[in-house]
């Protein structure tokens, strides 16, 4: 091996070196200014809170900066909710769980139904990853979710109890027929929204069970567990509608629930 081969030899291994070592320095460094542009970007797609975005940002970064983001409770977010209430007709409130894309297709216009990334905290932080650090006044994108409990995840349990604390008269909820366990006890819905319908605000739920194909209806074994998690006052329906059903519905403009029943 000559002169002029271990020298690009060497290069190599130092430019290597290099980006192996410089990637984490860029990731751990705060990111507070792009945070606080998309959040005012986001925040000023709402007519109605376009004016006061700098007051909800102040109050959102006064939860999380400055602490660790393990561990971090969900109570934190609170006051925030309480200053930024939901203001949709609260019979209109319709859950889902993993039926993300659809849902937010069918409540894009939030005339018949709102899901909570309609509403605004819920539409702000979707998509957003977000932490502070000990003795730090900025806000990071990384290594935010290194723990089960974080500022994120909290955030959206918190979001999850209000927006269903929140829901009156006859809520619905979108659910995936095409997977095995269409109501899921672990996901935000099944372990939080659920448990805060209690009758008699909430008088019912309708379960709309989107399938594929005809291959799954309403006597699927996972809803009776919904029946039993459920308050037992609240009457629980379902009905069970094609994806390409509710898309047609979608692309007419007639997102109501014409398009099961």
């Amino acid at each position: 091996m000559g002169l002029k081969t271990n020298l690009a030899v060497a290069a190599g291994l130092l430019l290597l070196a290099v980006v192996v070592v410089v990637p984490p320095a860029t990731l751990l460094s705060p990111r507070t200014s792009q945070f606080r542009a998309t959040f005012r970007q986001k925040c000023q797609a709402f007519p109605e809170t376009s004016q006061r975005c700098e007051q909800l940002l102040s109050m959102f970064e006064e939860a999380y900066v400055g602490q660790d983001p393990c561990n971090f409770p969900d109570e934190a977010y609170h006051p925030l909710f309480v200053e930024n209430p939901f203001i949709h007709s609260c019979d209109k409130t319709m859950f889902w769980s993993d039926t993300k894309d659809l849902v937010h297709q069918f409540c894009k216009g939030r005339n018949h139904f709102v899901s909570l990334e309609n509403s605004l905290l819920g539409n702000i932080m979707d998509g957003l990853t977000w932490c502070g650090k000990k003795s730090s006044k900025d806000t990071f994108f990384y290594l935010c979710e290194k723990c089960d409990i974080n500022t994120v995840s909290s955030f959206w349990v918190r979001a999850s109890a209000e927006f269903a604390d929140y829901a009156c008269g006859n809520a619905s909820v979108l659910l995936n027929g095409a997977i095995s366990k269409p109501f899921d006890p672990t996901s935000y819905f099944g372990a939080v929204e659920v448990r805060k319908l209690a009758f008699p605000r909430v008088q019912s739920l309708t379960v709309i069970l989107v399938i594929k194909n005809n291959n799954a209806d309403c006597s699927h074994e996972s809803l009776q567990v919904l029946r039993n998690v459920l308050d037992p006052n609240v009457t629980l329906h379902c009905r069970s509608v094609t994806e390409a059903k509710l898309l047609e519905c979608v692309e007419a403009g007639t997102t109501t629930d014409a398009c099961w029943t």
